[in-house]
């Protein structure tokens, strides 16, 4: 008993723990990489269908039609260096997929401790959801690989004017991916400076928005300039959005056209119906979509103890990307986009899978530690009690 105690003092749980979830992790993102690309490779695009024909008629970084321009650029370069479009859209799509799992163990690692980041890391790689999406060359990638570098920087414990212009470059670039990423902006960096309350952290939060604002004001206004509307693709989209509220999937004859605002979106079945909406949203979010997108449905226990978890060490970082990841896809979230199941595509949750992984990594961090702790206090009483007996 002696010497098993002995053993277990000097046993580095956590090195052992976080190497072999490392290599685990490693394997999971590999075996995805290739097998996306073996799956999905001949499945039509959605979303990036029309992207090669932007790059074809682009002929600068902001002239990509109604579309955000980052996305469509990188696909320019591509096709550039003599790319097939189809091919490069894909890869693209792959790459940013390893970058978004790459850069969760940098951001886990330095707020949460390494556990909860390989462990986060682990589930991320092996979601078959976000393979699929990886293949599919969604924007939701590019914007939340860009907005988990905000969060990070913008979130720092010292605020500091390196931090805040890191986290605008990244702020800019969220939103010239998709445009909405600017809702989660602005909840991030609401919401952080709300916990913290200083005025360091407004002024840095104020420094990072307006240099995300000065790198999107371009886009918004070549938008202005040729189509006589700053936010032209994006109110067209909720044209859309609300034609399929009303009308479904079938004949839109004598539906309205052009771009629909977004406060005329919210409200147009006035404030009794944005509220029914947003609040159906929430409901249909959390009873279906959610548990959905994080896949494996053990996880959700690990889950609930993620959030308790958050609650209990005061670790709300991850509350409040969930928040600003899930606030602004509500108004959205009852409509019946996908006439099978209802709902909208699971591609508009991909920023909240990641902070449901992240407080999976978490929970489970967290319930090791506590078991840890119980073993060392278990097994200190043991030595104590083995002291006692060999004096007597």
């Amino acid at each position: 008993m002696e010497r098993l105690l002995k053993t277990l003092s000097k046993f580095d749980r956590q090195s052992v723990f976080v190497g072999t979830l490392s290599v685990l992790a490693a394997i999971a993102l590999s075996y995805s990489l290739a097998a996306s690309w073996k799956v999905y490779r001949h499945e039509p695009f959605r979303e990036a269908a029309s992207r090669s024909l932007l790059a074809v008629h682009s002929s600068w970084f902001y002239d990509s039609g109604v579309a955000e321009p980052l996305p469509v650029f990188a696909l320019k370069l591509a096709m550039a260096a003599g790319a097939d479009p189809d091919a490069a859209v894909r890869a693209e799509g792959l790459a940013v997929f390893a970058a978004v799992v790459l850069v969760t163990v940098f951001v886990l690692r330095a707020r949460f401790g390494g556990q909860c980041a390989v462990i986060a890391a682990l589930f991320l790689a092996a979601n078959p959801l976000l393979c699929f999406y990886a293949m599919q060359g969604g924007s939701h990638l590019y914007s939340l690989f860009f907005l988990l570098l905000f969060w990070h920087y913008s979130g720092a414990p010292e605020p500091s004017r390196r931090a805040a212009l890191l986290a605008g470059l990244y702020g800019g670039l969220a939103c010239l991916s998709r445009l909405d990423a600017a809702w989660a902006l602005l909840l991030i960096a609401g919401l952080s400076w709300a916990a913290r309350r200083s005025a360091a952290g407004l002024k840095s939060a104020a420094l990072s928005l307006g240099l995300s604002l000065l790198l999107v004001l371009p886009y918004v206004v070549y938008q202005r300039a040729k189509y006589g509307n700053f936010l032209y693709a994006q109110e067209l989209s909720l044209r859309r959005w609300a034609n399929i509220d009303k009308y479904g999937y079938g004949s839109w004859e004598g539906a309205p056209v052009g771009p629909l605002s977004v406060p005329s979106f919210v409200f147009r079945d006035g404030a009794a119906g944005a509220a029914r909406g947003v609040f159906g949203g929430l409901g249909r979010s959390l009873a279906h979509e959610l548990p959905q997108v994080l896949y494996y449905k053990w996880l959700s226990i690990l889950l609930f103890l993620g959030i308790y978890a958050a609650f209990v060490t005061k670790k709300d970082g991850l509350l409040v990307f969930l928040a600003a990841a899930l606030l602004p896809v509500l108004p959205l979230a009852g409509i019946k986009q996908v006439p099978a199941s209802g709902g909208i595509e699971f591609r508009y949750y991909l920023c909240s899978l990641w902070a449901l992984c992240a407080l999976v990594g978490l929970g489970l961090q967290e319930t090791l530690a506590w078991f840890e702790g119980g073993l060392q206090k278990w097994a200190a009483e043991k030595a104590g009690a083995l002291g006692r007996g060999g004096k007597a």
